[in-house]
């Protein structure tokens, strides 16, 4: 998946748990999208230095369920009022459905070495050409990026961001406008 579908479906995610979960207004959702992306912030990087030439996979540790369990750990241990942000990074492993690529997801207890992309048609010898085959030799992903355009849709929406007073709010704190609730119910 790419970096704004995370973004937005877990935007759309944080706004309804604020709305039926309590889950506190004062979080800021310019670091959710930090977090929902966190995972490739770490590998990317790495691939593109070095392991993508090397095993042919962009997708590396911070993907891996014991890089999940170790934020997890973390968040619960020590830092409990990250919570908002630690599920962000976790349901980046969601969206990216991680299970169904093993030797990633469950690095290193089957083994060192990482998925291989070309095994769903996507391997390339440059890292910046592998998502473009992917994304045209593979069009059940557009499902999975428009579905990601529309929750974008649906959040700018709830919190009307449309107008330039509630998007400059959430530009420059990171929060949207509180929702008017009493709209909703007329």
């Amino acid at each position: 998946m790419l970096p704004p579908s995370h973004i937005a479906y877990t935007w759309l995610a944080l706004d309804l748990a604020q709305e039926w979960l309590d889950v506190s207004a004062e979080t800021d959702y310019r670091l959710i999208a930090l977090a929902a992306t966190g995972p490739d912030w770490v590998d990317k990087p790495l691939a593109a230095a070095y392991f993508y030439r090397r095993y042919k996979s962009a997708v590396l540790f911070a993907h891996t369920l014991l890089a999940n369990l170790a934020v997890l750990w973390l968040a619960i241990g020590r830092f409990p009022q990250l919570g908002a942000y630690t599920a962000a990074w976790l349901g980046h492993a969601l969206l990216d459905r991680l299970w169904l690529f093993p030797n990633t997801f469950y690095w290193p207890l089957r083994g060192w070495r990482f998925h291989v992309w070309g095994k769903r048609g996507s391997e390339q010898s440059e890292i910046g050409k592998a998502y473009w085959f992917a994304f045209t030799r593979r069009p059940e992903l557009w499902g999975w990026e428009l579905g990601g355009l529309l929750a974008l849709l649906l959040f700018v929406w709830r919190r009307r961001l449309y107008r330039w007073p509630a998007l400059r709010t959430f530009i420059l704190t990171g929060r949207p406008p509180a929702r008017r609730y009493d709209e909703r119910q007329r």
